[in-house]
């Protein structure tokens, strides 16, 4: 479960937040403020949440100055109506910066971002049943969170993507690029211009033909296919004996 507290003077920004968070599975609504002060005094009493949802222009205290009290306390998502904050907001290692008005496509990537980091050291990165992402299914309004270990593939389809797990097929309106941006870079690989695969899912590798799990199986693109054999050359046990 990951818990989110809200930060922002504007009550109706608030309320925005607040109801995808709660709306969200694997969410955990903390709090709300439309104080700064507040909100560090609530921390200070009560502990951090893993996200802290922070307005940039507030009277009593700006959202950058909050985020250098806050230190490496949480992770700071600053939510602002403005641009012209983002390259401060990144020197002070936000993770990320939405611009309002926010749409709810934009907040699960954000979140989507979150469960990547969360996967930091190398053991833990390849212990994919601890990470997971949720998207919305067949724009039905449906939210459907996948683990990465059950995430085989993933196709490309015009405007949508088909995510392939063990458990069926999944469409969602998102591109290619937001979903390897999102996606934790030590688990999934583009090996093509139109696939994802799961690099933990990967049987065997024929030509230019990768096997998976499943039975499925797809081509290597070729701007790709010297990027994936370096990955796969990292995991290659090879003999120090010479030939013959």
């Amino acid at each position: 479960m990951i818990s989110c507290y809200i930060v922002d003077d504007e009550k109706h920004a608030i309320q925005v937040l607040a109801k995808y968070i709660e709306q969200t599975p694997g969410l955990l609504l903390m709090g709300t403020s439309e104080n700064p002060l507040e909100a560090l005094q609530i921390f200070r009493e009560k502990g951090y949440a893993d996200i802290t949802f922070v307005d940039i222009d507030m009277p009593q205290l700006s959202g950058i100055d909050l985020s250098e009290l806050l230190h490496d306390k949480t992770s700071i998502v600053f939510a602002t109506a403005y641009d012209k904050y983002a390259v401060q907001a990144f020197e002070k290692n936000a993770i990320d910066y939405i611009l309002k008005p926010i749409s709810y496509e934009r907040f699960l990537k954000c979140i989507n971002k979150q469960n990547s980091r969360i996967v930091k050291s190398p053991q833990e990165e390849e212990d994919n049943s601890r990470g997971h992402f949720y998207i919305q299914y067949e724009m039905k309004g449906k939210i459907v969170k996948l683990a990465y270990e059950d995430v085989v593939q993933i196709q490309a389809l015009k405007n949508y993507v088909i995510i392939h797990a063990h458990n069926g097929k999944y469409i969602t309106y998102l591109t290619m690029k937001e979903m390897e941006e999102s996606l934790p870079p030590a688990i999934f690989m583009r090996v093509h211009k139109s696939f994802i695969v799961n690099l933990t899912k990967v049987v065997a590798i024929d030509g230019n033909l990768i096997q998976l799990k499943d039975k499925m199986e797809l081509t290597l693109g070729v701007s790709y296919k010297e990027a994936f054999f370096n990955r796969l050359n990292e995991k290659m046990i090879k003999t120090k004996r010479l030939p013959g």
